[in-house]
């Protein structure tokens, strides 16, 4: 075994009987801890309060490798590499573009211009055709996009791990300069890949765009064939914003869920919205199958028919973020912070159509499966169950690997081989965690 991991083995017992010497059920987390990289970005030169490191995607295993992406001490951007299940990580990071106090970063104001209010993070996509693509550090800002050469990551044996696979930062995907950028988040579609931004300004007056790359290039590439939600609406003050909890591919289809925003003030989220695309992003239909929107033409909007699934209205304590996943029978699950603050559950069952709201224990990440479903949390890694068994931990907690970060969890390692890995940040040092769950 690497010497950088450490496997811990231990049981979390769901019911004992203090008069037996034996447990009625129990399950058993076995995980391995290694360590990615000493040299992470330090907290320090960013803004108090701040969590600065891991954007969507930046953990991902591909063909039996995993990457993660991030800043570290040099302020560049890193990639890493590793092969699974116990390869040593090799890191590369990547000169030119250095994230400064004094950079500017586009023509947005001060929050194009700002240092560490923890919106910059490092996304991360691999498209089909061994690409590794890159979208950092953004805030209302100028795109800074980058990518490696063809191939990499489709046979990574054959190259040497070296900030030379990698192009240069570029403001454009080979169309017109994007500007206003924030939020990058990468979807792979089989042959496709996916790239969300949120343009046209900020939170409660911002539109959402998807742009497409196939077979080597962005074939949409523009905000004009982009475009899909747009900002405008006959309510509040006649904006909002999309804040979208993720999407997900399952079996070809495209499914989003989000939450509007109608001002800067978080307060002033409301509404669970859901819309699906079986044809690679282009036409959208709401839940019940209406077509409501096609990319670059005819938008989403908060006047969309039956786009919001749950009504839950502004000024109550319901806060963009949250997660969502889709399990193997197609169902679709949302855990998120709802009305007043609590942690709160939305299930689309894919039989009926009909959306179930209820109440959770514990907010983090969805990892959708059969009963029992998996959360990740700060705390650990928890199993939730729709019966009175509830909600159990079945780890030890996560919050000293990722105490000055935010995690993320590679989703495409639990479909690869139903291990739950999760990257953070303390201090300096960026570790992995694996977690492999079994019924005993």
């Amino acid at each position: 075994m690497n010497t950088n991991h450490l496997l811990i083995i231990f049981f979390v017992i769901a019911s004992v009987s203090h008069c037996e010497a034996r447990c009625q059920s129990a399950f058993a987390a076995k995980f391995e801890v290694s360590t990615v990289s000493d040299e992470g970005m330090p907290k320090t030169i960013v803004r108090p309060g701040a969590l600065w490191n891991f954007g969507a995607g930046a953990l991902q295993t591909y063909r039996g490798w995993q990457y993660a992406a991030f800043w570290d001490a040099s302020k560049q951007v890193t990639v890493a590499r590793r092969e699974l299940p116990q390869g040593t990580w090799e890191c590369a990071s990547l000169g030119g573009y250095q994230r400064t106090s004094n950079i500017n970063r586009g023509s947005a104001g001060p929050k194009a211009r700002g240092f560490g209010d923890g919106h910059e993070k490092v996304a991360m996509g691999i498209s089909s055709d061994g690409v590794i693509h890159l979208a950092f550090d953004h805030h209302v800002s100028t795109l800074h996009y980058r990518c490696s050469r063809p191939g990499l990551a489709n046979k990574p044996k054959e190259f040497t791990w070296t900030e030379a696979l990698f192009g240069a930062a570029e403001d454009n995907l080979g169309g017109p300069k994007l500007e206003t950028v924030t939020y990058p988040s990468f979807v792979r579609d089989g042959d496709r890949l996916s790239l969300y931004l949120r343009l046209n300004v900020g939170s409660g007056s911002a539109d959402s765009h998807l742009f497409e790359y196939h077979a080597g290039c962005w074939i949409i590439n523009d905000p004009g064939s982009s475009k899909l939600i747009d900002k405008h609406w006959s309510g509040g003050n006649g904006t909002v914003n999309a804040y979208p909890h993720t999407m997900v591919v399952h079996k070809g289809r495209r499914h989003l869920t989000w939450c509007w925003r109608d001002t800067p003030d978080a307060r002033t989220c409301h509404d669970l919205c859901y819309a699906y695309s079986d044809d690679h992003g282009q036409i959208w239909k709401n839940s019940t199958g209406t077509e409501i929107a096609v990319r670059g033409s005819k938008f989403i909007s908060a006047d969309s028919p039956g786009i919001a699934v749950l009504d839950i209205p502004p000024g109550s304590f319901y806060v963009n973020g949250g997660s969502m996943s889709v399990d193997d029978a197609g169902d679709i699950h949302v855990l998120m912070k709802g009305p007043s603050g609590r942690p709160m559950t939305a299930v689309r069952k894919a039989s009926t159509g009909e959306w179930i709201r209820g109440e959770g224990s514990i907010l983090g990440v969805l990892i959708a499966r059969p009963e029992p479903r998996l959360v990740v949390a700060e705390s650990g890694l928890y199993r939730q169950s729709s019966g009175k068994e509830g909600l159990t931990r079945i780890s030890t907690p996560i919050e000293d690997l990722c105490r000055d970060s935010r995690y993320v969890v590679d989703r495409h390692r639990w479909q690869h081989d139903r291990v739950v890995s999760v990257i953070g940040q303390n201090g300096t040092k960026v570790s992995v965690i694996d977690f492999a769950t079994e019924d005993q």
